[in-house]
């Protein structure tokens, strides 16, 4: 059962809402929130699955709300306009879904959660864990974190690129970066998530990993530079 939050400044919109959770098996609401703000304060004690998410809110907007969080649950973004369904999707959310909603629609997102739950890479909360799981070719493989060079964003695919052979997993690199907590892990590309202890010498732009040169964007340089041991 995936635990969730609703945040929706429409008193209706969030009582619907939790009806037709209180309906699904699939899914429990651990909390209400009218406000973004307190949602995010509550996240930091108290993590979930998945966020039902209004966009538009008055003092915060639910993309605001998710630049402000450390790690993004799978999110369901619910609103009367879809013309942000495109930005929302910058965000890997899981789905969209129009006001008013619908049992059938709603149940349809549920699956659709608890399936990417399911195929996500599986990681231990524990950042001394050694192996992470990843669904390849419809079977979990067993990786160890040792044995993987980099993850490479390939469209609605991530590619992880071990000393051993390659695997394709379904999912984007911001949705595993969410969930991938280890310190030898590092984002330095919307499209490259390397593991620092393969990387064999670094210029002003790029990383080599093996015979892989691998561009380091602006952004995140300086956050590439913090974590290296530089005599």
């Amino acid at each position: 059962m995936l635990k969730s939050i609703i945040v929706d400044d429409d008193l209706m919109a969030r009582q619907s809402i939790k009806t037709l959770c209180d309906k699904n098996p699939d899914i429990q609401c651990e909390k209400i929130f009218a406000d973004a703000i307190e949602a995010i304060d509550f996240l930091g004690k108290s993590p979930v699955d998945l966020i039902f998410l209004d966009i538009e809110m008055p003092e915060m907007s639910g993309l605001e709300m998710l630049e402000k969080l450390p790690t993004i649950p799978q999110v369901i973004f619910i609103t009367s306009n879809k013309e942000y369904a495109f930005e929302a999707y910058e965000y890997d959310v899981t789905d969209f879904l129009k006001k008013p909603v619908l049992m059938p629609r709603f149940n349809k997102a549920i699956s659709k959660a608890v399936e990417r739950q399911e195929k996500l890479i599986e990681i231990s909360d524990s950042s001394a864990a050694s192996e992470v799981y990843v669904k390849s070719d419809g079977k979990l493989v067993r990786l160890s974190y040792e044995s993987i060079l980099y993850f490479e964003n390939v469209g609605d695919y991530v590619k992880v690129i071990t000393e051993n052979g390659n695997h394709i997993i379904h999912g984007t690199l911001k949705g595993i970066d969410s969930r991938l907590r280890h310190p030898r892990f590092i984002k330095i590309h919307r499209s490259f998530i390397i593991n620092l202890e393969h990387v064999i010498d670094i210029e002003d732009n790029s990383v080599l990993i093996e015979k892989k040169v691998i561009p380091i964007s602006r952004a995140h340089r300086s956050i590439l530079m913090e974590r290296l041991n530089i005599l």
